[in-house]
């Protein structure tokens, strides 16, 4: 009996240090200060552990077995270093904490990959941009052409044979190959124009559902990146932009939490690029996709490109608790409506709402504009000290975001405005004061 209780005792304690792996480092210059290591799951960071150096900067961090991704080690009120963990004991040593170079990492296999292809990236790149620029001008001389030519096509080669000796297993691998794209991204559309085709090609075959990429730390820098390049099609970035939407939220069908997620950002994204043909395009997508049950939030969210659009009528507006005697906003024969989503407690109506009123004068003697004003505030206090000077009309019925104004028209965020003509047909739904004021100008 006492030899069965040993043995399940010692699977146990098996079990237990199977469970998790050590990070253990060295940095003389960071004593008696505390470190933290958290990995990635998408958008998002996920503590580990956190421990602090002792006297002479030894410590010793955990991590979870089951997980393989890139982590961040931060230095408390200094600076953090990326490492790479695929069940690997390792040290890390940093004498300088000033210098990359100085960094030295012992017995991983994954983080002395990852810097070595880092080296070769960095190096190639740099050899590569100087051919680049000097080719054009040994045009007319063969022998010159012939041999920067040949060493172009041989940097070329150099990283991707060198991810191609890698083990399939390898996490640096992977790793590597999104580390590049985002970086040939970045600087291929200024010297390579011409491999925008090859990175769209590249970005479209990505699984945004693959764990690698989720624990990478760079899925909102990617797909950032990767938009932001694109617009680089000029007249057809729109088309470009639609295709890579559907391959994204086609990828995520497994996980309907995180489509809703990456679609938010994705979402945002496209409205602060003024991208609002492919910021539809993606709610229309999320509204039809069976496979993905929207939250309330979302529904809103998307909804607002789909009943909200522009060309729309506009649903009325009744006026509760009003500093006006028109009950509605029907009654109101204004040649134009800007209706102001904001309240007291929203900061960036508090800048957003000076601007509005630097040309409400002028838009109302100008072109017949009115201001309407809805709220939503809780507190009848804040609404009547927070609008009490405003020169327009102002509506609250202090149901916040339940208030039936904010449902009807789909509100998900302060300030969100529309601007109507005379009869409730959305015109346009602006970001700011000022494209008010151009649309205005551009269709007197």
């Amino acid at each position: 009996m006492k030899f069965l209780k040993y043995i399940l005792f010692f699977l146990t304690s098996v079990a237990v240090a199977q469970s998790e792996y050590t990070v253990k480092g060295y940095f003389p210059q960071v004593k008696n200060t505390e470190i933290t290591l958290r990995g990635f799951k998408a958008q998002q960071e996920v503590f580990f552990d956190k421990t602090t150096t002792d006297s002479q900067g030894n410590f010793s961090l955990k991590y979870p077995e089951n997980y393989v991704g890139a982590a961040l080690l931060e230095i408390t009120n200094t600076t953090g270093v990326i490492l790479l963990l695929n069940k690997e004991n390792f040290e890390i040593r940093w004498k300088d904490i000033n210098l990359v170079s100085d960094l030295e990492f012992l017995n991983s296999n994954e983080n002395s990959a990852f810097d070595y292809g880092l080296f070769l990236y960095q190096n190639t790149e740099a050899k590569r941009a100087g051919i680049t620029y000097l080719l054009p001008y040994y045009t007319d001389n063969p022998q010159k052409n012939h041999f920067f030519t040949t060493e172009l096509e041989e940097l070329n080669r150099t990283l991707p044979d060198y991810l191609n000796g890698l083990p399939t297993h390898s996490y640096a691998k992977y790793y590597l190959q999104i580390r590049v794209l985002i970086a040939d991204l970045q600087i291929g559309v200024q010297r390579y124009f011409e491999h925008l085709p090859e990175l769209e090609k590249q970005f479209n075959h990505l699984d945004f559902n693959d764990p690698r990429l989720l624990s990478s730390g760079l899925y909102k820098e990617l797909l950032e990146t990767y938009f932001i390049a694109i617009e680089n099609y000029g007249e057809t970035a729109p088309i470009h932009i639609n295709k890579s939407i559907d391959v994204i939220v086609e990828s995520l069908k497994p996980d309907p939490e995180l489509k809703q997620e990456t679609a938010q950002y994705l979402f945002n994204l496209f409205e602060k690029r003024s991208l609002f043909d492919n910021a539809k395009h993606l709610a229309l997508t999320m509204l039809t996709d069976e496979s993905c049950q929207l939250d309330d939030k979302h529904t809103a969210l998307f909804e607002q490109y789909r009943k909200m659009a522009v060309g729309n009528i506009a649903p009325d507006i009744t006026f509760t608790l009003s500093n006006s005697v028109a009950k509605g906003l029907s009654d109101l024969k204004n040649n134009y409506k800007l209706i102001v989503f904001g309240a007291a407690w929203c900061s960036k109506c508090v800048e957003e709402i000076p601007k509005l009123q630097a040309f409400y004068q002028n838009w109302k003697e100008k072109y017949d504009l009115e201001i309407v004003f809805i709220s939503l505030d809780t507190q009848k206090e804040d609404f009547i000290n927070f609008s009490k000077d405003f020169p327009w009309l102002s509506n609250c019925d202090l149901n916040g975001w339940e208030s039936q104004p904010a449902r009807d028209y789909h509100i998900f965020a302060t300030p969100t405005m529309y601007l109507l003509n005379k009869n409730h047909q959305i015109e346009l739904k602006p970001i700011s004061a000022e494209q008010v004021n151009a649309w205005l100008e551009w269709h007197k």
